[in-house]
C-alpha cells in the first residue's frame, strides 16, 4: 500500500509541475504576444510630425505669462530627411533671420553678422520652445525607444516609451514618450536633461487629415521649472515639397 501511496504522490507531483511549466510557457507567450516593438512603435509615432520625406510647413509659436499671451512668432520650416532642416524667421521683428540644421549641427544667420552662429538644439528659440522643438522633430533618428508599460493617460490607452539620446545633435537626452494603443498617436512627453532634471513636458493636442495623412496641428509646450510659462505651437500649411539641396548649403552668401 504505501509503494502504491509513494508512486500515486509522485505521479501527482510530476503532474503539477507539469501544469506550472505550461502555465509559464502560456504566460510568457502572452506577454510576449503583447509587447509592442518599441522601435516601430516611435517610427511611427513620428509620422505624425513628419509625414514626407521632404515637406513645408509653418509654425505659429505663441508664449503665455501667467496664463496671460504674451507675444507671438512665426517660422516657415522646411525639413528634408532627418538631417536637413532650414527655418526662415517670419516675424516682422525677426525678419531676416535664419536657422539651418545640417545632422548634428546647427547655425544661425543674423543680418547684422557675416557669419553664421552657432548654436545648440537646446537653446531657446521662442518662449518654452526650443531650437529642436521646431527643427529636430524625428525621435526616432536621435533617441534609442525602451517599451516600459501600457498604462491609461485619462481614457486612452497608451505605450509608454522611453527614449535615450543616442547622437549629440539630440536635443534632449531623455524623453518619457506617451502614445496611442490604438494607432501610435502621440499623447504627452516629458524631457529631461543630461542630469535627470524635467525641463519641460508637452501634450500633443490637435491632429486633422493633410493629403491624405493625418497630421499634429497642435502642442502645447510647458516649462516644469517656471511652472507659469507655457508655449502653444500651431503647424499650417503642412505640405510634401521637394527641396533643392542648395537650401541647406551652410555657405550660402544669399541668406538675406
Amino acid at each position: 500500500m504505501s509503494n502504491i501511496n509513494s508512486i500515486l504522490r509522485t505521479f501527482l507531483l510530476l503532474l503539477l509541475a507539469g501544469f506550472l511549466f505550461t502555465c509559464m510557457l502560456v504566460s510568457h507567450g502572452a506577454t510576449l504576444a503583447t509587447t509592442p516593438d518599441a522601435e516601430a512603435v516611435l517610427k511611427r509615432a513620428d509620422i505624425f510630425r513628419n509625414g514626407w520625406p521632404s515637406y513645408v510647413l509653418h509654425v505659429k509659436i505663441t508664449n503665455y505669462e501667467a496664463s496671460k499671451a504674451d507675444e507671438e512668432k512665426l517660422y516657415e520650416v522646411s525639413q528634408k530627411g532627418t538631417e536637413k532642416t532650414y527655418v526662415e524667421f517670419m516675424s516682422p521683428r525677426e525678419k531676416g533671420q535664419h536657422l539651418l540644421m545640417l545632422g548634428d549641427d546647427m547655425w544661425v544667420y543674423l543680418p547684422d553678422t557675416s557669419r553664421p552662429v552657432r548654436i545648440t538644439p537646446l537653446e531657446r528659440l521662442s518662449g518654452d520652445a526650443s531650437n529642436g522643438d521646431v527643427a529636430r522633430t524625428n525621435y526616432a533618428a536621435d533617441y534609442t525607444p525602451v517599451y516600459l508599460r501600457t498604462e491609461k493617460v485619462g481614457t486612452q490607452d497608451c505605450y509608454l516609451l522611453d527614449l535615450t539620446a543616442k547622437r549629440k545633435g539630440a536635443t534632449y537626452q531623455r524623453i518619457l514618450l506617451w502614445v496611442r494603443v490604438e494607432d501610435d498617436r502621440p499623447v504627452k512627453a516629458e524631457f529631461y536633461l543630461t542630469s535627470g532634471k524635467l525641463i519641460k513636458s508637452a501634450t500633443f493636442d490637435e491632429f486633422a487629415s493633410v493629403n491624405g495623412r493625418v497630421q499634429l496641428r497642435r502642442m502645447t509646450l510647458y516649462d516644469e521649472i517656471r511652472h507659469n510659462s507655457h508655449s502653444v505651437l500651431e503647424y499650417s500649411g503642412i505640405a510634401p515639397r521637394e527641396l533643392p539641396d542648395k537650401l541647406f548649403y551652410q555657405g550660402r552668401a544669399d541668406r538675406f
